[in-house]
């Protein structure tokens, strides 16, 4: 069931599916894929509950619904990924009516399929000749479907939504306390005299950060908020390194009162000294600049 999913996952979006993978066979991975289960419980059991209740005619009419709406439900959850979305009547019904009379040859096929797997079955044919028989017009059945949707451009349009994006604050707040929860390790290692691996640790992680620039920003500012600025001060030579590299001479120049006003004997790496006496100079610091010359 699942690599049937993504085969007509595949055929809507004009892709080839490619072999099963080991992937297939683990929970966790694509989950969603394992919803068409639920249709298929449905369906069964349906039928066995109606007919035994009411018989044929309100049986054929149950069954008849529900071969109509299928293959629509389905087409969703392969477009959208979701099984609450699968099961709403708007997005199903929006499916159907985006297709037209097109959409009826997929209920057709699994009309006809199921009458001639039964038909089969009753003239007592090899069991795997009917097996065969009965996968083989399955697997026809996802693919045809796939097929059918594809043209339409479904997972573009057709008013069913399209998975909500945080936005640029949900974001970014997650993003500082991802962040934060790094500071925090670093912290405790420095807090054990192993200023080192502190610092390592939060290279590594600026190593991979989204927005690099900020980070080292942000780091810098949290960093010098400590009351101990053992580490804070090398980590901040290395931003000032980088602004002065990257030709910001008024960041940096900021950077570098501030930290002088956490400690006086701050200065710039050795080779950055020219580079920040000259943007001292661009911002006309005469403090700053009598301290480097």
């Amino acid at each position: 069931m699942r690599y049937l999913m993504l085969l007509l996952q595949a055929r809507a979006r004009g892709a080839d599916p490619g072999p099963p993978g080991v992937e297939l066979f683990t929970w966790f991975e694509n989950a969603w894929s394992l919803f068409p289960v639920v249709h298929l419980l449905v369906l069964i059991y349906a039928t066995y509950l109606l007919g035994s209740l009411f018989g044929g005619l309100v049986l054929l009419v149950v069954d008849l619904f529900l071969v109509a709406v299928i293959p629509a439900s389905l087409a969703v959850l392969a477009i959208t990924r979701s099984p609450v979305e699968c099961l709403r009547p708007r997005a199903v019904i929006g499916l159907i009516f985006r297709c037209g009379i097109d959409y009826w040859v997929a209920p057709a096929f699994m009309l006809i399929a199921t009458i001639l797997i039964w038909w089969l079955g009753t003239l007592q044919v090899f069991d795997f000749l009917l097996e065969f028989v009965s996968f083989y017009l399955l697997f026809v059945f996802f693919g045809l479907l796939g097929g059918l949707i594809r043209p339409f451009g479904l997972d573009r349009e057709l008013g069913i939504p399209e998975p909500r994006e945080p936005d640029v604050e949900q974001v970014r707040e997650q993003l500082d306390k991802e962040r934060r929860k790094v500071l925090n390790h670093a912290y405790g290692f420095i807090s054990r005299d192993n200023r080192a691996g502190g610092l390592e640790h939060v290279y590594a992680w600026l190593a991979h950060d989204p927005d690099p620039e900020s980070a080292w920003s942000w780091f810098a500012d949290q960093m010098l908020r400590w009351e101990i600025n053992d580490a804070a001060l090398p980590f901040a030579q290395q931003y000032l390194s980088r602004l002065l590299q990257a030709g910001e001479q008024a960041p940096a120049v900021k950077l570098m009162m501030r930290c002088r006003s956490a400690s006086k004997a701050f200065r710039p790496l050795p080779e950055d000294a020219a580079l920040m006496l000259a943007a001292a100079e661009y911002c006309h610091n005469d403090e700053l600049i009598s301290f480097l010359r």
